[in-house]
């Protein structure tokens, strides 16, 4: 196998969320592998400064869509602006932070319908095309917490009163076997990344040194995730190799779940 294997000259690719955090590392994988790759986003600024990092480092332009994927419309004219793909990556999704006693239903409702309605009905205005031309890449970004039941007495101290992103993650898991089941037949495949903690200017302008610190105790590798060290899962699954591989979960998360 060489890095010939992973090229993806010719393909067309959306990344949701694609201009911030672990986006950017997606959406330069990507790139770097010869994709044309589009990212959306509802912050123009976001998107725009990925754009330019891109530009200037590669001089390959990516196509920036201002969108919320909570919405319909806009899902309906990120369809329309793009036409067809080749590989969809969900990775849009948020986070909530309330101990499971005072979670108010429109914060579950708006996590719910981000990180997990919105991959479906990306899916299904996607698929369709794929399915047509019998090729197609659906890589959902889940996380370790949609497998294991987190909460502060297994994990004192990292800050975990985040019920609904827990269930979400849970619930997106679930999504992906389902529609993996469903195109098996058609080459179209659907799997999910589920990220460790990864170094981010988000997670380090949120979290504490002492929950910092608890994190990399409670990683086997005794730290977080660094940057590009989501590339190669990315290139698998977006690549022409992964094409006997389908619902399934490539953990990225330095040993954290074998504890």
């Amino acid at each position: 196998m060489t890095v010939k294997d992973f090229d993806l000259a010719g393909k067309r690719a959306l990344v949701t969320g694609g201009g911030d955090g672990l986006g950017v590392q997606m959406t330069q994988a990507l790139v770097d592998a010869g994709a044309t790759v589009f990212i959306c986003g509802r912050r123009d600024e976001v998107l725009q400064r990925t754009v330019k990092q891109i530009k200037d480092k590669d001089g390959v332009d990516v196509t920036a869509i201002v969108a919320d994927v909570t919405k319909p419309e806009d899902i309906e004219r990120i369809k329309n602006q793009i036409g067809e793909l080749d590989i969809l990556v969900n990775n849009a999704g948020v986070s909530h932070r309330a101990h499971w006693t005072e979670v108010k239903s429109e914060d579950w409702r708006y996590i719910m319908t981000i990180n997990v309605e919105s991959p479906f009905w990306l899916f299904q205005k996607f698929a369709p095309g794929m399915i047509e031309r019998g090729w197609g890449r659906v890589i959902n970004i889940a996380s370790i917490y949609g497998l294991i039941a987190g909460d502060e007495t297994r994990y004192p101290g990292f800050g975990l009163d985040i019920a609904s992103y827990f269930a979400s993650k849970h619930g997106l898991i679930g999504l992906t076997k389902f529609l993996a089941a469903q195109v098996a037949t058609t080459g179209v495949t659907v799997n999910n990344i589920c990220p460790g903690m990864f170094n981010s200017p988000v997670n380090e302008s949120v979290l504490t040194k002492e929950v910092m610190d608890a994190l990399h105790a409670g990683t086997p590798m005794n730290r977080m995730g660094a940057d590009g060290e989501l590339r190669t899962a990315i290139l698998y699954l977006a690549s022409k190799n992964s094409g006997f591989v389908t619902g399934q979960n490539i953990v990225v998360d330095g040993g954290w779940t074998i504890w």
